[in-house]
């Protein structure tokens, strides 16, 4: 009778042959090695062996996998996917997140002290052109000759020549004196306008331009109207 029993041929383990894996190819449970599972009807005899039951069964292989076809059938439709150690990639953060990230409060706040110092040094820089293009304009309107309005506190004659380039002519009666004049501030329609004499001390006289007539204001020695006068 054909034996159901076939020997390992690598390793002599003794291998139980059975109707669900006859003429198939499987492995050794021992070696892994690969043989030929003969048909039961074919079988060779061999010695006397142990029970069956006290053999190992044989392990039977899965199909060989059919490479250059499509990936669904390459691979099994169910089963447990292959577990890997590669942590699963967090989802990427907003853009608000990244900069709340990456950002420094000492850089941030350096950008904002720099920033405002610039909205600082332009904001005083466009008020100091302003006054200065006040102050010329305040200046252009002075420029000329001036005479006392007569009537005022019995002076004969007090007269102003205000010259373009800064230079100053005032005649005091008989007396002529030369010196340089600049206006240095405004206040409103009030102009302060620095003498500067070359024999005595400067002084500053508060000027008030309206309705053609400069009004002369002196510490010391009171208020004084002048109107144009003939060059």
């Amino acid at each position: 009778m054909p034996s159901d029993i076939v020997v390992c041929p690598q390793c002599k383990t003794h291998l139980q042959n059975s109707l669900g894996i006859a003429g198939q190819i499987v492995a050794c449970p021992q070696c892994q090695t690969q043989l030929q599972m003969p048909d039961l009807s074919q079988a060779v005899a061999g010695p006397q062996l142990p029970s069956p039951a006290a053999l190992p069964p044989a392990i039977e292989l899965p199909p060989p996998a059919q490479f250059g076809a499509a990936t669904d059938s390459a691979f099994p439709a169910s089963g447990p996917m292959a577990q890997t150690n590669r942590p699963t990639r967090e989802a990427a953060a907003s853009v608000a997140d990244r900069l709340r990230t990456r950002s420094n409060p000492l850089a941030i706040g350096f950008v904002v002290v720099m920033a405002l110092v610039v909205i600082a040094v332009g904001a005083i820089s466009f008020l100091g052109q302003q006054a200065d293009q006040e102050k010329s304009q305040f200046a252009r309107r002075m420029i000329g000759n001036w005479e006392l309005v007569p009537g005022q506190k019995n002076l004969d004659r007090w007269d102003f020549a205000f010259h373009a380039d800064g230079e100053l002519q005032m005649a005091l009666g008989s007396q002529l004196n030369e010196g340089r004049w600049e206006v240095t501030s405004l206040q409103g329609q009030t102009g302060y306008v620095l003498i500067a004499w070359p024999d005595d001390a400067p002084q500053t006289l508060r000027v008030r331009l309206e309705s053609g007539r400069m009004q002369v204001e002196l510490d010391g020695v009171g208020n004084f109207a002048f109107r144009a006068a003939v060059p």
